[in-house]
């Protein structure tokens, strides 16, 4: 039997923290705390080389190995998942992404993924790129909700990956974070790579690739337990996590970022508070700009909506 084996190295801040709900929090979209359990009760997780339980409490650096047993490789299928389209041509759909949905399989996610439901709904899609990934010219992060642009032929995937190299794509982001930035408005340039101890995270590292992030500050509450600030962000590179890990190593992670803000669960948010909100580009058959806004989902709405409480106390 094959298998997809990730290592994963404990920071400090998760000591002493339960090795099921460490993993849920680390690996995100490549495994369920349930599969996590599943894995533990199979043999398949090992803590230093040695196998574990459920309620084992992970040390710093300790190295555990996931095992995820590998399914009969086949090409994505067709699934009744619901996606909201928001526009469809002969050549491209936007949709808005429901946040908790993975974009596409990977070990221990091979099926009920956002290209699962692409091929049931829009059905006809691009295989310029990597036939696992049909349509795909840019990614979400599974917790992440918002526009995507999908290609439904080889053109217009190869005219929107050349827009998305050319940094011809304008996107913008709304997020929530804990505090409150120093600066109004800031354009944050800091390279971002994987880190080289704990490789489930990204970092900011001088040898990074090129990131590039702007934001501007919407709107603040001060509330009875903390400062939290609504963000306009717009990244001029996409590179992974970058919105993430450009607001944590200011001091203001994103709230609900099981990655990169140990606190996420004091805030009892189902999702990650970011969404892509706004996306333009140049149609690739008749190049004509098209521009596609949304409102924030309602998870976000839901949190605004408790701090607009605790302020009016």
């Amino acid at each position: 039997m094959n298998e997809n084996i990730i290592y994963v190295t404990v920071p400090e801040e998760y000591d002493l923290e339960r090795i099921d709900r460490f993993l849920a929090s680390s690996l995100e979209s490549q495994a369920s705390r349930s599969l996590i359990q599943k894995l533990i009760r199979d043999g398949l997780i090992l803590v230093n080389g040695a196998a574990t339980r459920s309620n084992y409490k992970v040390k710093t650096d300790d190295e555990i190995s996931v095992s995820f047993p590998e399914e009969e490789v086949r090409l994505p299928f067709p699934q009744d998942i619901p996606v909201e389209i928001i526009y469809e041509d002969d050549s491209i759909a936007v949709i808005n992404k429901q946040p908790g949905l993975v974009v596409h399989q990977g070990p221990g996610n091979y099926d009920s993924t956002l290209v699962n439901a692409l091929l049931f709904h829009v059905k006809t899609l691009s295989t310029a790129g990597d036939k696992f990934r049909p349509g795909l010219v840019h990614r979400l992060d599974r917790d992440t909700a918002g526009l995507m642009v999908i290609a439904k032929t080889d053109q217009a995937y190869e005219s929107l990956v050349e827009q998305f190299s050319a940094r011809e794509v304008d996107k913008r982001y709304a997020a929530i974070v804990i505090g409150k930035p120093v600066k109004e408005h800031d354009v944050i340039e800091k390279p971002i790579a994987r880190h080289k101890k704990y490789r489930q995270k990204m970092c900011v590292t001088e040898d990074g690739r090129e990131a590039v992030t702007e934001y501007r500050i919407e709107k603040i509450w001060h509330t009875p337990t903390g400062t939290f600030t609504l963000l306009d962000v717009k990244i001029y590179t996409g590179r992974t996590h970058q919105i993430r890990v450009h607001m944590s190593s200011m001091g203001n992670p994103v709230i609900g970022d099981q990655i990169y803000s140990k606190r996420w669960e004091k805030y009892r948010v189902p999702y990650l508070l970011l969404a892509s909100k706004y996306l333009a580009f140049r149609h690739p058959v008749t190049g004509e700009r098209m521009e596609f806004s949304i409102d924030m989902p309602e998870h976000i709405m839901e949190f605004i909506k408790r701090l607009e409480q605790r302020v009016d106390q």
